[in-house]
């Protein structure tokens, strides 16, 4: 679907209007099909062919400049069932003073993507700016979140609760950061090549600004891969010590209960033995079997054994 925005002047806001404008013109389009675009083709003069690739869902970040118009594809991303981010290709298009930003997704109502931008600037290069850094700021919310499952699995690990789930949750956090990486190096990649474009100082220092954020971006993920990687390598060590220290106990369990079955094993021979006829020698055996219990048990303390 396709709304149209248009302004008069340079003072005024975009308004929405029903029919395709020629000038000054705004093309907000979300879960669009080849009709759509086959339509912006021939009402713009933009190329067909290159507007198609926003209906391929593996499209990667890229930037193509023609003479028909500058075209910047970027990718939105959104969280997906179970936690999985969900990314979709966006292009941003320009010529002349028509702006064009289409995807096939139906969530790409941006905080841009609105008819009162007063405090925007509304030029066709101020809006794919905009609409730029607004899909990157996209990536920054999602990684927010990110941040606090794994500080939250961090906390937890201090008190021994981490579960086989934290772990299986990590794998989604590992595939939604490789996800992140892949599409803002690639966005990187579109900004520098349209600072090269760009010669104005105004939207040099904004495609600047663009590249900062992106490059920040980049420096977390970085982050945030460490602190994954720290988790799981600090409940290694902490599992492998409880293991360790649980071994520890039941070989001293193990020589404490073998112990009373030695000489229980010599007085159940049936031969003649010592004092077999005595009345306390019962009570002498079992007296003499704690007293080596408890000998040994000291032993393995003194000797840190557990």
């Amino acid at each position: 679907m396709l709304k149209y925005y248009v302004k008069h002047s340079e003072a005024e806001q975009y308004q929405q209007v029903s029919a395709p404008p020629k000038a000054n013109a705004w093309i907000h389009g979300e879960g669009v099909d080849e009709t759509d675009l086959r339509l912006l083709s021939t009402t713009y003069d933009f190329d067909f062919n290159i507007l198609r690739d926003v209906l391929d869902v593996n499209e990667l970040p890229r930037v193509e400049m023609q003479e028909d118009g500058l075209y910047v594809f970027v990718r939105t991303a959104q969280r997906g069932k179970h936690g999985r981010v969900v990314t979709t290709p966006v292009l941003l298009a320009v010529k002349d003073a028509v702006f064009v930003n289409v995807s096939i997704a139906t969530t790409t109502d941006y905080k841009l993507a609105s008819p009162v931008l007063s405090a925007v600037d509304t030029s066709t290069t101020g809006l794919l700016l905009g609409m730029f850094a607004t899909v990157v700021s996209e990536y920054e919310g999602l990684m927010q979140r990110t941040a606090r499952t794994i500080f939250n699995t961090g906390r937890r690990l201090r008190t021994h609760e981490v579960t086989n789930q934290d772990f299986i949750t990590f794998v989604t956090v590992e595939d939604n950061l490789n996800e992140y990486r892949m599409n803002l190096s690639g966005m990187l990649v579109v900004a520098e090549r349209l600072k090269d474009a760009y010669h104005e100082t105004k939207d040099r220092e904004a495609i600047e600004d663009v590249l900062l954020y992106i490059r920040q971006l980049l420096v977390s993920i970085d982050s945030h891969n460490q602190s994954i990687t720290s988790i799981r390598n600090a409940y290694s060590t902490i599992a492998n010590n409880v293991l360790n220290q649980r071994m520890k106990t039941l070989t001293v369990l193990t020589v404490l209960i073998a112990l009373p079955n030695v000489f229980y094993g010599m007085f159940g021979m049936n031969v003649a033995l010592p004092f077999q006829d005595a009345p306390w020698a019962y009570g002498a055996i079992v007296v003499f079997t704690i007293i080596i219990l408890f000998a040994v048990y000291l032993l393995a303390k003194k000797l840190k054994v557990f």
